[in-house]
């Protein structure tokens, strides 16, 4: 049966109903992660728990910033939504991550670049290892470059893919992000199966290179059409392939309505 994780548990979905069922949690469910995780995914399960033994776990809540002036280290995003920053000249970018991002692989190839400021949106769990270990783990092991290669390759195009849609309609993009965040940041919903917390508006406006009052009005509009329900920095959807046929992209994985309950 696959799996999802949500949050900082690992569930299983039922591909027929869509519903999640029970999770595994703490130690069980960090070894769920670490083999679910994308670049360790690349690896042979030697390697995979080779490197990861080499790794500090480290949870972290809200508000807690990961990079930029704590030190130079790259972090495996197991579960959680972080908020990254990089600035240029006078201008910032910013992209929010979850669950498969390797937060400071593009420093791992190119050591002139200086991180960005990343932050955590919600309860996190990464794996750390120091900038310049990871540097050289890549330099000395051919499947490890790859692997960080892959991960790197596809951030820039889901980089375009979901931020990049400037010629659309503000509630379009937001619902496309939505749907990105669902698939790397979910957390448990006891209406839904799943739902997004951590992000705020002001967040949401600066990942889209909008206003927040763009960001409120595009929400207006997605309630007006019964695509999301809000909370404080919680996001929650009654049907998520109406949402991805809204925000005009592909949908990913299962959808997961209903009530999150043992299959």
């Amino acid at each position: 049966m696959p799996t999802m994780v949500l949050g900082n548990s690992v569930y299983t979905v039922d591909e027929e109903t869509g519903l999640v069922g029970h999770g595994l949690s703490g130690s069980r469910a960090v070894r769920a992660q670490i083999d679910l995780n994308p670049f360790l995914a690349e690896l042979g399960p030697q390697l995979r728990h080779a490197i990861a033994g080499m790794m500090t776990t480290r949870y972290s809540i809200r508000d807690v910033q990961l990079r930029g002036s704590t030190g130079a280290a790259v972090h495996i995003v197991l579960s959680g939504c972080v908020y990254e920053e990089s600035a240029y000249g006078e201008d910032t970018t910013v992209r929010i991550h979850g669950t498969g991002a390797v937060l400071g692989v593009a420093e791992v190839f190119d050591d002139t670049l200086l991180p960005p400021t990343t932050r955590c949106l919600n309860n996190t769990l990464t794996l750390t290892m120091p900038l310049l270990r990871m540097r050289a783990l890549a330099e000395t092991n051919g499947p490890a470059a790859v692997a960080l290669g892959k991960v790197l390759a596809e951030q820039v195009v889901m980089g375009e893919r979901v931020y990049n849609r400037h010629a659309l309609h503000p509630e379009i993009r937001l619902a496309g992000l939505f749907v990105h965040l669902l698939d790397t940041c979910a957390v448990p919903s006891s209406e839904y199966g799943r739902m997004v917390e951590g992000p705020s508006q002001t967040d949401l406006a600066a990942a889209l290179s909008v206003s927040r009052a763009t960001i409120e009005n595009a929400l207006r509009a997605l309630r007006k059409e019964g695509l999301v329900t809000t909370g404080y920095r919680q996001y929650r959807f009654p049907d998520e392939r109406a949402l991805a046929t809204f925000g005009k992209v592909r949908f990913p994985s299962p959808t997961v309505t209903g009530v999150a309950e043992a299959q």
